[in-house]
């Protein structure tokens, strides 16, 4: 399968929508409970879209069942990356670790064995996208966490492709993952932040409710691409969100923007290129 230009088009799109839900949630006061208020908007939304759309098919519930577990890791290390680590280093690690991680659980799980030219450029992408993040000086504790953010999101993107595939509508299930992801995020949140939810959500619910809408979007631009392209090509192609991070970090967070990040950007464009044409 080779990289069609409405999948590039939507997972670039989907990389800069990404890339401003994160800003917002490295910009809460509480990670976790500006996590769980996003992803319960996007549930609701979910919810709405869900009954609208044209159905799916029974087998795809099993993945998202798979994807809503993956989503408790998921959202638990990332809010405690993003309280430990600067906006740009932990976004970086995080998403710039999965693309070669899914390349290799694609080619095991659903046969997609890319070709020497798709390697080299999601190589260049991860090369790049981590070139950008990995800084001197960057919090160890914080580097942990988004890797392990990195694994889950490498998982659970393996999940979404077989899931969308056999569901035959995307937009159904776009829906019903993210209501079950935002069932399964705010059971955690009641386990670890008990009644503060709801005063939280009192005085934050605008940044969830843009970050939310945001979050929909994107996945669903994700997902629907993963329909008719490779699973780890358009993963890749969505991290290149690394790079629209970098300069919200540098222009809203005050973080350190130098040369490095420019040749890891320029490298991330170059794999881009590759891996469309490979």
């Amino acid at each position: 399968m080779t990289m069609p230009w409405e999948a590039v088009a939507a997972a670039l799109a989907a990389a800069v929508l990404h890339a401003a839900w994160n800003a917002g949630l490295k910009a809460g006061n509480d990670r976790l409970l500006d996590a769980t208020l996003l992803f319960a908007v996007a549930g609701g939304i979910g919810l709405v879209v869900a009954m609208v759309a044209p159905p799916m098919n029974a087998e795809a519930a099993l993945w998202i069942g798979v994807t809503a577990a993956l989503h408790l890791p998921y959202t638990y290390f990332l809010a405690r990356a993003y309280e430990q680590g600067e906006f740009g280093h932990v976004y970086t690690i995080a998403r710039g670790s999965p693309p070669l991680l899914i390349a290799a659980l694609a080619a095991v799980t659903v046969g997609e064995i890319p070709t020497l030219i798709a390697v080299a450029g999601i190589a260049l992408i991860s090369v790049g996208i981590l070139t950008v993040g990995m800084s001197q000086g960057a919090h160890r504790n914080g580097t942990l966490l988004a890797a392990c953010v990195a694994v889950s999101i490498a998982l659970y993107s393996i999940s979404d492709g077989i899931g969308v595939r056999a569901s035959g509508s995307a937009l159904a299930y776009n829906g019903w993952v993210f209501f079950a992801v935002g069932l399964s995020t705010l059971a955690m949140a009641l386990i670890l932040r008990g009644n503060r939810i709801a005063s939280y959500a009192r005085t934050h619910w605008p940044r969830a409710v843009v970050g939310g809408t945001l979050s929909f979007i994107a996945y669903g631009l994700v997902l629907w691409a993963m329909t008719f392209a490779p699973i780890a090509g358009v993963s890749a192609f969505r991290e290149t969100s690394v790079v629209f991070a970098a300069l919200i970090g540098a222009l809203f967070f005050g973080e350190a923007a130098g040369p490095r990040r420019l040749v890891g950007a320029a490298i991330v464009a170059i794999g881009a290129v590759v891996l469309k044409f490979g």
